[in-house]
């Protein structure tokens, strides 16, 4: 008999890592879990020698059969104070769980599992509540069935077969049908990564192209028009000093004796939504005047430098350094600074005119908060930085372009051009990450197709030509855990209310893409490629694991075969339909294979409709998005992959291709 503190983690040991194994290659369908009328767990274990001299004889009987009873849990309306019936191994088991298993679309066999915990553990649907600690816990007890001497098992190895999901939808076709992406519908897991080892952190450079690409896909409005309407007040010009104070006293002052603000709730709400305008406002102008602070002060660092060439050139004889500091006393005259506190600020100065000679205005636009700290400590302020930022000049340029029109316009104070260079959706120029000119996203495809044309859409479009007036995403609504109908539509996920209306909505699955929240433009672009792949798909910024990237966009369309689409059906039962996006969608349409997949397609349902959503797996910023295609995408395929990858599935060799 083994003490107790080694039958402790002993038995630690076990619960974990048969938990772990079945929550990672098993997943349970709790719609037909809660169908059954007693819905079982079994779990079988036989002991045996891991050694090689006995790989291949044969495995002994079982020596525990466990059977959980998830009633209480699957069940809790029908849970009761006592303990609930214990279900025992032997000759019995199989007629007990057949009359269990009555009605049920599956057998007991195929059922998948949830987790195995310790003793004093719980077995909980990832979708539901916790159950209080006031309910009944299952009881469970093991027994020691007989070994099955007679029959033999073939041994196995450490690799197992994927299981099937039998929640899932199964898309399978004849062997003809291809080119199919395929979606799931397991939620990646959110926990966070722990790294191995030491990781590198982010440089300074990074920090700063990050929140470059940040302040152009944020909601930020450089419009010179506005910040003019927002600074000036007209409506409280006329007053005089004392009322102008009262009257913005009453749009910020959220209560109290003198305030517009009135008991009633009404009043109440219209006050918090003024006061939402305002402070924005205020904000969109503040950093307005901030980006228009840091272009100035560029600018004046070039004339300075012109003016003491200009004082050397009259006058060759005299040190250039004599002119500098004239020149630098002059200014401080002007500023009425001491010359001191003026060299330090054009230190910093001189760093934005570096970044502008090698990113463009637009770079000091949208540069944001950190650019001080950049330009102050100039920490990796080297010539292989300025390349990097030289070669993004032109994807900056496009996207500010393309997703702020107007912020040209605060050159003029400076005397610079205002015209807009690249017109048009941001995501119709392919860039070139060498630093060369944007490529028009028709031209990299001509060769294939001359009259290739591409249309970006937000919402997915019905065929109605395939689909008539119907949507073959809509999904029937379904019922709250207690059974009853609600009045909006719950999340599969979370089983929360859904609606676009912030105040009753309570899914936040994706708040980024579905809900209250206004999307904003994703940080992503489309890049050329240097493998033969032609366009990919680069992350600007990173995304965290579970979290969503954009929405597969497309044609609602069904019955295409030999073209790229992602098939996808609602539910086993119904028709299947087809994303396509040959000539409408979206960025997505751009996303490349790899076997080692950063991102993967998940089936979601909001407001009764399905979508299909583009979801993180963890990517970092500046990497490509990738997904798997899966196997059905590559079945029968004449395509070659051109991931790179060390586990790459679908590589053909030289000697496969000259057999063929």
């Amino acid at each position: 008999m083994l003490p107790e503190e080694d039958l402790a983690r002993v038995r630690e040991h076990i619960a974990r890592a048969v938990a772990e194994r079945m929550v990672e290659d098993t997943a349970i369908d709790w719609t037909v879990v809660r169908q059954l009328d007693k819905p079982i767990l079994r779990v079988q274990a036989c002991l045996q020698d891991g050694s090689k001299q006995t790989a291949n004889q044969s495995i002994p009987g079982p020596i525990i059969t466990h059977l959980i009873d998830l009633s209480g849990i699957v069940h809790p309306s029908r849970a009761t104070p006592e303990a609930p019936e214990m279900l025992r191994g032997g000759s019995n088991n199989g007629a007990a769980q057949q009359q269990s298993y009555t009605g049920s679309r599956q057998p007991p066999a195929e059922q998948s599992a949830a987790a195995i915990v310790p003793d004093n553990g719980r077995i909980t649907p990832p979708e539901s509540e916790a159950v209080s600690s006031g309910d009944a816990t299952p009881a469970r007890t093991d027994q020691v069935a007989e070994a099955s001497a007679g029959r033999q098992r073939r041994p196995l190895g450490g690799l197992r077969p994927a299981r099937r999901d039998r929640g899932s939808v199964d898309l399978e076709d004849e062997p003809s049908s291809q080119r199919q992406i395929s979606s799931g519908d397991k939620f990646p897991k959110r926990r966070k990564q722990q790294p191995t080892g030491h990781v590198l952190q982010p440089s300074t450079l990074d920090k700063l192209i990050r929140g470059i690409w940040e302040q152009i896909h944020g909601s930020l409005s450089l419009d010179p028009q506005n910040l003019l309407d927002q600074v000036q007040l007209r409506p409280l010009e006329s007053a005089p000093f004392d009322e102008t104070n009262s009257k913005l006293g009453l749009v910020l002052q959220p209560g109290g004796q003198g305030s517009i603000v009135q008991d009633s709730v009404y009043d109440s709400s219209r006050s918090f939504k003024r006061s939402n305008v305002f402070c924005s406002q205020v904000t969109q102008a503040s950093r307005a005047c901030r980006s228009l602070e840091v272009i100035v002060q560029a600018r004046w660092v070039e004339h300075f430098d012109a003016y003491v060439d200009s004082l050397a050139a009259n006058d060759l004889s005299t040190p250039r350094s004599r002119f500098n500091k004239a020149a630098l006393m002059e200014a401080c005259s002007d500023f009425g600074w001491s010359e001191k506190e003026l060299r330090n600020k054009m230190s910093i100065w001189r760093g934005y005119n570096e970044i502008k000679q090698a990113g463009g205005w637009a770079s000091l636009v949208f540069a944001g908060m950190g650019i001080y700290r950049f330009c102050k400590y100039r920490i990796g302020f080297d010539k292989d930085s300025m390349q990097r930022l030289r070669n993004l000049r032109p994807a900056i340029e496009v996207a500010a372009d393309t997703l702020h029109p107007n912020w040209r316009q605060l050159l003029t104070t400076i005397g610079e051009p205002s015209r807009q260079i690249y017109r048009g959706h941001p995501h119709d120029y392919a860039i070139c990450l060498s630093g060369s000119p944007p490529v028009p996203l028709r031209a990299t495809y001509l060769q294939w197709d001359p009259n290739f044309s591409y249309q970006h859409i937000d919402e997915p479009v019905i065929d109605e030509h395939a689909w008539g007036c119907d949507d073959p995403r809509w999904t029937p609504p379904t019922t709250s855990s207690s059974g009853e109908p609600s009045a909006l539509p719950l999340c599969d996920t979370c089983g929360k209310e859904q609606s676009d209306d912030p105040k009753q909505n309570s899914c936040f699955c994706f708040p980024t893409l579905f809900g209250a929240a206004r999307p904003l433009p994703a940080p992503v672009l489309i890049f050329r490629t240097t493998d033969g792949r032609n366009n990919g798909l680069m992350a600007l910024c990173a995304f965290e694991r579970g979290a969503p990237v954009g929405e597969f966009v497309g044609v609602v369309t069904k019955g295409l075969s030999d073209v790229d689409v992602m098939e996808s059906a609602v539910n086993a039962s119904a028709a299947k339909y087809q994303i396509w996006q040959g000539r409408q969608g979206n960025f997505t349409r751009f996303v490349n294979h790899s076997c080692k997949a950063n991102a993967q397609y998940q089936r979601f349902t909001w407001l009764g409709t399905q979508r299909i959503v583009l979801v993180s797996k963890g990517i970092e910023a500046g990497s490509e998005i990738s997904v798997d295609y899966s196997d059905k995408y590559w079945k029968g395929l004449d395509k070659k992959c051109l991931c790179g990858e060390s586990c790459c599935r679908y590589r053909r060799d030289e000697t496969d291709e000259a057999g063929q």
